[in-house]
């Protein structure tokens, strides 16, 4: 037998329990009261050897003694038991001690007595599965000897059909779970449990396998090459060791420190692609499928154990272990694409979140994790390409772990945001990574680099109330979020207010959700004002929300959340509908100002939508203009794209809050837009410097000039109308006309301004 004991590279989990000692003797346990006996079957047997090895004889005087001796001995061959000891029943009790409580079902139990005549029932012979039954009159030297050799045999036919009933389901177990964490492990442990079986021999050894396939499938070869790209493909890695070979584990055979014999046989074998024996040496070889080389070396005292093996029993077996190598090897390889980020070598966001930081939190209880971007990271993208952003991602990432203790955990989630789980405190943790933001970060032939960082940090303790590493990360990014909204380049600390509002965020959208999809929100009307007449000559169509529970909420509250919840969209094309509704109803409505976000511009559905509810509603295009701000122009080619349909397709377009963004009168000269509207952050100047009035009337002139009609927002006082009037303004907007108004009430303002 062998006490060849498997350590796998791939795998992180504990070392198997260690082996029972190999057979060097046969074991016989003498049971009985009688001295005497122990005495003749020792001085009878003495000197023999059977297949090859020695008896070994271990003596127990009672039931209860036998019980802890075979307990202590479970690799006794026979046991020379007598029935009658300190009971009638005593040998009978400890036969089925052995069978029902030790579960050892090789161990031979040839029964004894010394009261001729006497002899158990059958049913005691099949229930214990006593191997024998002898008076001790009849066992003389020649009789004693038969017995002995005759179950000694039995003992080894069914210890050997055990071990390999044992190797099989191993590797048939490892097979039914590859995706688990133990799949190498089981396998090659069920590969040595048949080595033993088909050598029986006591080995020491190690398995090599080469770095890296010559053929892998095309759907692995790009994560494999990655994987071993540092490695030559000559190389050959030791993934197993027995106990005298355990130093050379996980190292290349070429740095392994063998004698000459076991270095020239493995070579020899992965030089020349077969099996080598060379005395005690033997290397047997495989390759798989997609030519990995694999060598199983082993060294032994029997010089003839494969003259005395059967050709083809050790090619089917050879066969075998290289397909489940090759299946194993590639589950890892797997495993690694899954687990390992590929730019940067750390632990992808799966292998952070399902193994490395819930391991680090049940080895220390507790731990501190911090999510952590890079600022303008897409910018360097941009400027410098995407192949000099990774590089920046690498010498990052190597930076960040090299900075904290070696025990701590660091992950590439996705894009430029890192995660980290470490035994620091909060502190301490916050020094490291402000520490960062002055570092100046060696990039080789592309020189030197400073990166700002912002970071949210979150401490997990496995106390029961939390230790879902999934929810810890969350809440590290909460705190980045903030630290991101409030300033670039900070670092916060979770507290339970971010969480709270963080729900409140969720469950706001949520409603907004449900009463959208239900159109429980509506439209109210802003007239539009000639300054010329003080007539109304349109309106702006705003949306408003009224929730059952929460009642009024304010735009400024919920437009900002549906536009981080992806909603504008949906709100746009609702406000548009609902317009389209009312200018059906009533077709004595002058035109209505739709905002479109620069969102829903760069929707390329976005037109044919529009067109859709024109025709589904009887509209004319031409009661409806649509509002756009100075953003759209810098959403993308997409963007630029839709308002060039648009004007061509003969709609009303007005650029809303001029002045508040890129304000440039140079883009203005191509912009296809028939009407600007001034933002009211020049209306609030206006009664406050002279200054203003004059920029304003400076704006006005060169707009005019461009042939756009000009329209300003907030008016709210009559020092501001005179400063608009002054200005050369003809079309405004403010309470100081009207305020938003129901439908309703807008309508009634044009019937009372059609009589007066």
């Amino acid at each position: 037998m062998s006490n060849f004991k498997i350590s796998i590279i791939d795998s992180p989990s504990a070392p198997s329990e260690p082996k029972t000692v190999p057979i060097r003797s046969w074991k016989i346990a003498i049971i009985d009261d009688e001295a005497s006996m122990h005495q003749a079957t020792t001085l009878a047997l003495s000197n023999v050897t059977i297949m090859g090895y020695p008896l070994t004889f271990i003596h127990a005087y009672s039931g209860e003694e036998g019980q802890q001796l075979l307990a202590d001995n479970p690799d006794t061959a026979v046991v020379l038991l007598d029935v009658v000891m300190e009971t009638e029943d005593a040998g009978l009790q400890l036969a089925s001690y052995i069978r029902k409580e030790l579960g050892n079902h090789a161990t031979q139990i040839v029964l004894r007595t010394g009261q001729p005549g006497y002899a158990p029932e059958e049913s005691v012979i099949e229930n214990f599965e006593i191997n024998d039954y002898k008076t001790k009159n009849e066992l003389t030297r020649t009789k004693l000897f038969s017995t002995i050799c005759t179950s000694i045999r039995s003992y080894q036919n069914l210890y050997s059909i055990q071990k390999s009933r044992d190797g099989l389901k191993k590797i048939v177990d490892s097979a039914a779970n590859q995706f688990q964490e133990r799949s190498i492990a089981s396998f090659s442990e069920g590969v040595l449990e048949q080595i033993n079986v088909l050598f029986d021999i006591h080995s020491e050894g190690i398995f090599c396998v080469s770095s890296r396939p010559l053929n892998p499938p095309e759907q692995l070869e790009k994560i494999y090459f990655h994987a071993t790209s540092k490695r030559h493909e000559d190389e050959h890695i030791v993934v197993a060791t027995s106990q005298k070979y355990q130093k050379a584990f996980g190292k290349s055979l070429d740095s392994v420190a063998l004698d000459d014999t076991s270095h020239t046989v493995i070579k020899q074998a992965f030089k020349e692609g077969r099996n080598v024996i060379n005395g005690g040496n033997i290397a047997l070889y495989m390759d798989t499928p997609s030519r990995w080389k694999a060598v199983i070396y082993i060294f032994t005292d029997k010089t003839d154990v494969l003259d005395q093996l059967d050709p083809e029993l050790l090619s089917v077996f050879i066969q075998n272990v290289a397909l489940g190598l090759e299946n194993t090897k590639f589950v890892n390889q797997l495993f690694d694409a899954a687990f390992i980020d590929e730019i940067t070598g750390l632990h992808s966001r799966l292998g952070f979140v399902d193994s490395q930081a819930p391991s680090l939190l049940k080895q220390t209880g507790r731990l501190t994790l911090a999510m952590i971007d890079i600022d303008d990271f897409h910018q360097i993208n941009e400027s410098l390409g995407f192949d000099y952003g990774n590089k920046v991602l690498k010498v990052f990432g190597n930076a960040l772990k090299q900075s904290l203790p070696a025990s701590s955990v660091v992950s590439r989630l996705h894009s430029d945001a890192f995660a980290v789980a470490t035994e620091l405190g909060e502190a301490s943790l916050l020094n490291v990574l402000q520490t960062l933001q002055d570092t100046c970060f060696e990039m080789g032939e592309g020189g030197t680099f400073y990166l700002g960082v912002t970071s949210g940090i979150f401490s997990v303790k496995e106390d029961g109330n939390l230790s879902n590493i999934e929810v810890a990360l969350r809440r590290a990014e909460m705190a980045l979020k903030q630290a991101k909204s409030k300033r670039r380049g900070a670092t916060l600390i979770f507290d339970d207010d971010m969480e709270k509002a963080c729900n409140e965020r969720l469950n706001l959208i949520n409603k907004l959700r449900q009463d959208l999809s239900e159109e429980r929100l509506y439209l109210v009307f802003q007239p539009k004002v000639n300054l010329i007449n003080n007539r109304i000559i349109g309106a702006e169509a705003l949306l408003r929300w009224n929730h059952e529970e929460l009642g009024e909420v304010s735009p400024g509250v919920f437009v900002p959340i549906a536009e981080a919840a992806g909603l504008s969209f949906e709100l746009d094309t609702f406000v548009f509908r609902s317009a389209c509704k009312v200018l059906a109803n009533h077709p004595e409505l002058p035109e209505i100002a739709i905002n479109i976000s620069p969102l829903s511009l760069n929707r390329r559905e976005l037109l044919p939508i529009l067109s859709g509810i024109l025709q589904q509603y009887g509209i004319d295009k031409h009661r409806i203009s649509l509002e756009i701000t100075e953003g759209c122009f810098v959403q993308g080619e997409g963007c630029k794209a839709n308002i060039a349909k648009l004007h061509e397709q003969g709609w009303s377009l007005h650029l809303d809050d001029f002045g508040t963004g890129y304000s440039s009168f140079g883009y203005l000269l191509d912009l296809p837009v028939s009407v600007i509207k001034i933002d009211r952050i020049f209306t609030w100047g206006l009664s406050k410097c002279d200054r203003s009035e004059r920029l304003l009337g400076g704006m006005v002139n060169m707009l005019k000039g461009m042939k756009k009609q000009v329209l300003i927002e907030g008016l709210e006082t009559e020092e501001q109308l005179v400063s608009a009037v002054a200005a050369g303004l003809e079309m405004a907007q403010g309470y100081l006309f009207y305020k938003p108004l129901t439908l309703d009430a807008f309508t009634l303002a044009l019937k009372e301004q059609a009589v007066a």
